[in-house]
């Protein structure tokens, strides 16, 4: 288990680094959104806002769904890949517990989004997430309903 955590550490201060360096550079089309609507509502002040709510809904949403898929899911996946071959419970525990911490979490982006957020399905960000949310609870289903 040490060498595991010994091999994962340095890969996951890289992935994190990656994202803190990357993440400003992006623009997701549902911030363009927020904004472009925000513009038309406030373009009678010549001032542009959003509410703190809606921007905090925002960065929440997408915190939690980074954690989910681009931190928990990658890590069980990379432990269950660098781990040996040998069956072990303590890693098999690990892994299991991080994939359902993921799928909670991206069942609480999830759920959400539909409730605080205009949910038309109408661009490619809404469509992809929910193709990806029903991609995790197959990938979830899949592993509980296996056979032995």
């Amino acid at each position: 288990m040490q060498v595991l955590v010994g091999q994962l550490f340095p890969f996951t201060i890289f992935i994190c680094l990656m994202n803190i360096i990357v993440l400003p550079l992006v623009s997701s089309s549902s911030q363009q959104h927020v904004k472009s609507i925000d513009s038309i509502a406030d373009k009678k002040d010549g001032i542009h806002k959003v509410s703190h709510k809606l921007m905090f809904e925002i960065r929440l949403h997408g915190f939690l769904l980074w954690a989910s898929m681009g931190f928990l899911m990658p890590v069980g996946i990379l432990a269950i890949r660098m781990s040996n071959r040998q069956e072990g419970g303590t890693r098999l525990k690990i892994l299991f517990y991080v994939h359902i911490l993921s799928l909670l979490i991206s069942t609480a982006g999830a759920v959400m989004s539909v409730k605080n957020f205009n949910n038309s399905f109408n661009n490619h960000h809404q469509r992809l997430g929910l193709a990806l949310y029903g991609i995790i609870w197959v990938q979830a289903l899949t592993g509980v309903l296996r056979p032995c």
